[in-house]
């Protein structure tokens, strides 16, 4: 991402329409149903070898933000650790509440969207929800599921799951089968049609649209924390240990080190937290330090500090001009 006058001049712009904050679970704080609105206006930015970001856009002040889904840009959704769930538009942050009538034990750390009116959560054990643009519908229990670790989703009618115990199960737009057979938990599933997967696993184990296959020792320096494929040709996988793993349609690299400095003391968080990348040139990935890191089809940029003090959790660029961040603070950051 250059730069340049009128990327700045537009990330201002973005950043400054930012005006409706709202940290409940459903209705604003005053009560009503309505949203509570805020004056406070992202208008600085942060401009490194990753873009240009907007200062932190407070969503829910003191909230673990554990995953940022953005099906199209100006479009996305945020799920916390405390199972809220929150809608970020261009000119204003929405709560929409959580998928389950309280806060789950579980939270929504697994959150996936295809469309703007077409999400999943995995708010509980072994419960799915569908988020329909205006809101949650009722979670589907299934049953024979051991605690979700991932979701992902390629359209209304094809979502996939893992469970802790490795069992998969996939929506077809009518209901849930399974046990589909995957190798162990997964952190994180990336879908880029039903017949191609990645999980980012203890291992990265691939969909065919029939079977996972079993996964191989590509990264033995770091525990896979996120994963995101542009094509059924290149997907990167990103670790704990500040690496970085490509997939090119036939086996994956060795790690490459983005990012190796320790985490942030007292956190959670290691390494390299998230992954989002919306062509085979163009990713973004964030680490517990607060910085965002570019690939540009050939090598990472260093680092761009853009959250002093937090680790960043999840990144989502649902293009190669907009992309959103979100840290365990309650804060979101815009590029554009």
């Amino acid at each position: 991402m250059h730069a340049g006058a009128g990327r700045l001049g537009a990330a201002a712009a973005v950043a400054a329409a930012l005006a409706l904050l709202v940290a409940g679970c459903g209705t604003g704080s005053n009560g009503s149903g309505a949203p509570t609105t805020a004056t406070t206006r992202a208008t600085t930015t942060t401009t490194g070898p990753a873009g240009t970001w907007s200062k932190a856009v407070p969503v829910a002040p003191g909230t673990d933000l554990s995953v940022v889904s953005c099906p199209v840009a100006g479009v996305c959704l945020v799920g916390s650790a405390a199972g809220q769930t929150f809608r970020l538009l261009y000119d204003r942050v929405t709560a929409l509440g959580p998928p389950v009538p309280a806060p789950s034990p579980q939270g929504v750390s697994y959150l996936a969207c295809a469309t703007p009116g077409f999400c999943a959560a995995a708010p509980n054990l072994n419960q799915v929800a569908f988020y329909d643009g205006t809101g949650w519908q009722a979670p589907a229990t299934i049953a024979a599921a051991q605690g979700f670790t991932a979701v992902a989703c390629t359209s209304p009618s094809f979502c996939i799951t893992i469970d802790g115990e490795g069992n998969s199960f996939n929506y077809d737009g009518r209901g849930w089968s399974g046990n589909l057979g995957a190798w162990g938990a997964a952190n994180q599933i990336s879908c880029v049609t039903p017949a191609f997967c990645v999980a980012a696993e203890g291992g990265p184990s691939v969909w065919d649209g029939h079977t996972w296959k079993q996964p191989n020792n590509a990264d033995a320096a770091g525990q896979l924390n996120s994963v995101s494929c542009a094509t059924t040709a290149f997907c990167v996988l990103v670790d704990s240990n500040g690496g970085a793993l490509t997939w090119n349609g036939q086996g994956f690299s060795p790690p490459t080190s983005v990012a190796s400095e320790p985490p942030l003391a007292g956190t959670n968080a290691s390494g390299l937290t998230g992954v989002s990348c919306p062509s085979a040139v163009f990713c973004r990935a964030v680490d517990s330090l607060g910085r965002v890191f570019a690939f540009n089809g050939t090598s990472w940029s260093s680092g761009t500090l853009i959250d002093a003090g937090h680790a960043l959790t999840s990144v989502s660029c649902p293009t190669t001009t907009y992309c959103v961040a979100v840290d365990r603070a309650g804060n979101a950051f815009f590029s554009s």
